[in-house]
């Protein structure tokens, strides 16, 4: 940190400035087309955005440009935004300061889509199909043939084709600290998949040196490339973790199908793609991404973590995109350069709220990182911890604006997910990434179910986590994630009714168990709208309302939050 507390305040302010006076005015074709942020059909349970259209222009955003934006220039923004400061001080009234997703279904849930699908939480994936990840059991098979070098980022790597042909990314761990990057990437990535989100297929990758020889194109620089040799091969592997001589330990992330249309933007959309109905921001998935990525840790939050590719039936000109998430190396304890910065995770790059903190107190404020007892001692392991974590402190290096967009509804999504996973299933992520340090694997089990149990319980205490409502003949049935998931005992449910006419129902008492006689407070009406809550809690309840067809009872919609 710089000793003068003002200089990054003065630093950001220049250059919110900067980024001022040179703001391009928006065009024309930016203008979001009318059909964008139309609320998902009510009884959908995939949004159709796989349509066959023309590919769409490759992105190629800034690095720079995007961190100067989402780290000073935002943040600065926000800082001085008035009517946003006032729905802040509405929301400590208990308004909801953030409109609700564009995305989300009757049953408040996201529909599967190119983006995202449903998987955890509603049916559950195999321990097997956990610790295969996205691409099943696939691992590069020797000998690697070096087809380009890396020039982005901060590890040094290369591009590779193995002997079944496929192309993979190899990215070299930090030395002094084999499989801390590619292990961390190998964890979260089989859990982010097993949510239902599409990510990259990476392995913990162990390589020799007599197993890489380098591509003819490559040594003689053609296509206007530097020449490289062998040797300059051996000057880069020299930055990289090995084990024994000529032994490296490296992520081996598998090209993913499709032609590259580049980065996806947390922020907007794509122009060209008339599938991409949604502003990102309000996209559910990406907002409740925030709760997972605090879980896991992912604090290396930006534009440029994610892949949008472009796939076509075989012979075929059309296709449509797909939306990946990408490269989650800088998650748990790890980060590019070995163990992540012990700030990371409790402070953005640019914290404005601590940087002001620090500046009032002259420096005497005690931070979380501070008091955190992050180093493990475990070179494969890093800097990670559960005991200071708390759910809604989290923060990435910088906060995205679908994180900023997030409502109680979002959150109490993301948990859900989080919470849907067993223990088991945590095993079985962290055995994909076959940990050499039998130290690593008790670690980080340990932590990853303090940090599911917190993530759940938080939440689970401002929404009432009853969810999966269904109507049985007379009966409505429900499921209390809480008890499912062995937070709490068994527990009573309040709950209030209004009828057609505005005219509210409540029982007398609350009623035990998750299921409850519709006819106890249905009384000629064709229309119920319900508030389930816990008992004795201050979670907000959960609203559901059921039509009557004929002389049935039908579900019509569920909001939490």
């Amino acid at each position: 940190m710089p000793r003068n507390p003002l200089y990054p305040l003065a630093l950001a302010a220049f250059a919110f400035l900067i980024a001022a006076a040179h703001a391009a005015p928006a065009s024309a074709k930016n203008i979001p087309p009318p059909y964008r942020d139309q609320p998902v059909r009510e009884d959908t349970a995939v949004d159709h955005d796989g349509r066959p259209i023309v590919a769409p222009a490759e992105r190629d955003p800034s690095l720079w440009g995007h961190l100067f934006r989402e780290a000073i220039v935002e943040p600065i923004s926000h800082a001085f935004d008035i009517p946003n400061k006032i729905i802040w001080v509405a929301g400590i009234a208990g308004v909801e300061k953030n409109q609700e997703a564009s995305n989300v279904n009757a049953f408040d849930e996201v529909p599967n889509s190119s983006w995202f699908t449903n998987r955890n939480h509603v049916r559950h994936v195999s321990e097997a199909d956990v610790r295969a990840g996205s691409f099943g059991e696939k691992r590069p098979a020797p000998p690697y043939e070096v087809k380009s070098i890396k020039k982005k980022g901060f590890n040094p790597g290369f591009n590779i084709k193995d002997s079944a042909g496929n192309r993979w990314v190899v990215k070299l761990d930090a030395p002094g600290h084999p499989r801390i990057s590619s292990g961390a990437g190998v964890v979260s990535g089989r859990l982010i998949r097993a949510a239902g989100f599409n990510i990259s297929h990476d392995e913990a990758f162990i390589f020799r040196r007599d197993e890489l020889k380098l591509d003819p194109d490559l040594v003689q620089g053609k296509d206007g490339e530097e020449p490289f040799s062998e040797e300059n091969l051996d000057s880069l592997l020299v930055r990289g973790a090995q084990a024994d001589a000529g032994v490296y330990h490296a992520s081996a992330s598998l090209f993913l199908p499709g032609k590259v249309v580049g980065p996806f933007s947390f922020r907007g959309s794509r122009d060209d793609d008339p599938n991409d109905r949604f502003t990102h921001k309000n996209r559910r998935e990406l907002r409740g991404l925030y709760v997972f990525y605090s879980w896991i840790n992912n604090w290396d939050v930006k534009d440029h973590q994610s892949l949008d590719t472009f796939q076509t039936p075989k012979d075929d000109s059309l296709g449509h995109v797909v939306h990946h998430l990408l490269d989650v190396n800088g998650s748990l304890g790890a980060a590019a350069e070995g163990p992540k910065p012990i700030r990371y995770g409790y402070e953005q790059k640019v914290d404005l709220g601590w940087i002001a903190k620090r500046f009032v107190t002259l420096g005497f404020v005690v931070e979380p990182w501070r008091r955190a007892r992050q180093e493990t001692g475990i070179p494969s392991v890093g800097n990670l911890e559960s005991e200071e974590f708390v759910p809604d402190e989290w923060r990435p290096s910088q906060y995205m604006e679908p994180f900023r967009k997030m409502t109680l509804g979002d959150a109490y999504w993301g948990a859900k997910l989080v919470a849907s996973f067993s223990d088991a299933q945590v095993d079985a992520a962290i055995d994909a990434a076959a940990y050499e340090d039998p130290r690593a694997r008790a670690y980080l089990r340990k932590i990853l179910l303090e940090r599911r149990d917190k993530i759940a319980r938080y939440w689970f205490e401002r929404v009432a986590p009853l969810d999966f409502f269904e109507v049985s003949g007379d009966m409505l049935r429900f499921h209390d994630l809480a008890v499912d998931r062995g937070l709490v005992s068994a527990r009573s449910y309040e709950i209030e009714a209004e009828d057609d006419r505005g005219q509210t129902v409540r029982f007398d008492a609350p009623i035990a168990g998750t299921a409850f006689r519709l006819r106890d407070i249905a009384r000629d009406t064709t229309h119920l709208s319900l508030r389930v809550g816990v008992a004795g809690s201050h979670a907000k309840p959960v609203r559901v309302e059921l039509d009557r067809s004929g002389s049935e009872w039908v579900l019509a919609r569920v909001r939490h939050g």
